[in-house]
């Protein structure tokens, strides 16, 4: 499958970004993080769907249903950074973006690695999330409290795993790390 992402500028396949955000207590750098946390929700909309079609056929009743209610909650999440960034007139192209995060998802072999893999990766980014809530609460609360919304929706999508794949408790890391 090869998603579309516009409209969003990314970086040359394989390449990783050159430089990393700017302060977190910059206009800049509030920008960078919004921009980032909306390329990811858009990577896991797509990753969800995507893994609905692949290994909907052999997941566990109800998975399938779940990661395309969960591809909803992904798109809501990632309108809702989108739409600060109007607000706040933070170009969305300003800075390239890296599709890391996506093809690692497509490495993923089978439901249950999907299921895993996406659990850490939420919980990658719940963290962050709640990061950025309480470094930039100072200078956007806005901004920082709709990180904070995120970062708890997400528990739901951690906790999706578990329920379906109970065996194991500690699932493994995934092998490439999103830099977005």
């Amino acid at each position: 499958m090869t998603a579309t992402w516009a409209p969003f500028r990314l970086l040359e396949p394989g390449v990783r970004p050159g430089r990393g955000p700017r302060a977190i207590t910059s206009r800049e750098g509030i920008g960078d993080r919004l921009r980032s946390t909306a390329f990811a929700e858009m990577q896991a909309r797509e990753a969800f769907r995507w893994a609905a079609e692949k290994f909907g056929a052999d997941a566990p009743p109800g998975l399938r249903e779940d990661w395309l209610r969960l591809a909803d909650a992904e798109e809501k999440h990632m309108n809702w950074l989108l739409q600060r960034m109007a607000e706040l007139q933070i170009s969305l192209t300003e800075r390239p973006v890296s599709t890391f995060l996506w093809d690692s998802f497509m490495k993923c072999q089978n439901a249950q690695h999907f299921a895993e893999f996406m659990s850490n990766a939420e919980e990658r980014g719940r963290i962050a999330g709640e990061r950025f809530r309480k470094e930039m609460a100072a200078v956007d609360s806005v901004t920082a409290d709709l990180f904070g919304k995120i970062a708890e929706e997400e528990i739901e999508h951690i906790q999706l795993a578990g329920r379906y794949f109970p065996v194991l408790p500690n699932p493994p890391s995934p092998r490439i790390v999103s830099d977005n």
